[in-house]
């Protein structure tokens, strides 16, 4: 496979990221990810003056949140994620993305409204032929959140 064919497998890897944790679709969205990966959320706080970390679970303990997450009080309005990747860093068997995401959030009465934007650090590995996630660390520049949910970004 061609550096050309990896980059592109990874970008549509990290756009699919988006468009399963909007559809719900978590099975699909962790699958995303290797067996030992970890995910990290974090923000920059200007009050504080240094990062706070919201999120810092492996991949098991991602996916016992999303499985979770109907039984808990959540958001009920739509989210949909637009992502572009920014930089990829490609090794033969590991890879480096950078990536930058906007999240728009409707809400049940159809009004729309830019919920998060950050950007995406990914360390990925080619596993069967594919890429999957390693380490996802999101970094929020959204810091006061309307309406707050537990689900990833």
């Amino acid at each position: 496979m061609s550096g050309a064919e990896d980059r592109e497998l990874i970008r549509e890897l990290i756009a699919r990221t988006g468009r399963l944790i909007d559809a719900k679709e978590f099975g699909a969205y962790v699958a995303c990810y290797t067996e030992s990966a970890h995910y990290l959320l974090e923000a920059d706080s200007a009050e504080l003056g240094q990062r706070m970390t919201w999120l810092d679970m492996p991949r098991d303990e991602l996916q016992a949140l999303l499985e979770e997450s109907p039984d808990h009080v959540h958001d009920l309005a739509e989210r949909l994620h637009q992502i572009t990747v920014d930089e990829i860093a490609l090794d033969e068997e590991t890879a480096k993305a950078l990536s930058t995401f906007s999240v728009f959030r409707t809400d049940p009465a159809g009004v729309t409204e830019v919920y998060a934007v950050g950007q995406y650090e990914d360390e990925l590995v080619k596993e069967n032929d594919g890429w999957v996630i390693k380490t996802r660390r999101v970094l929020v520049k959204t810091r006061m959140f309307r309406t707050p949910t537990p689900m990833p970004l």
